[in-house]
C-alpha cells in the first residue's frame, strides 16, 4: 500500500459509506475529512509537546 492510499483511506471510507459517487463531491468530502483528521492530530501533538516542555 502506498503512502497516498494510506492517507486517503479514511476519507474514501467516509465517501463510500455515504454513497458519494461523483468525483467532485468525493474530492470535497476527502478534503473536509482529511482537514478534520489532520487538524485534530496536529492540535493534539502541539498540546502534548507544549505540556511536556512547559
Amino acid at each position: 500500500m502506498t503512502l497516498l492510499a494510506l492517507l486517503l483511506r479514511p476519507s474514501n471510507l467516509v465517501c463510500d459509506h455515504l454513497g458519494i459517487k461523483d468525483q467532485h463531491e468525493r474530492g470535497m468530502m476527502r478534503m473536509f475529512v482529511n482537514m478534520c483528521l489532520f487538524s485534530g492530530v496536529c492540535v493534539t501533538a502541539f498540546f502534548v509537546l507544549w505540556k511536556m516542555l512547559a
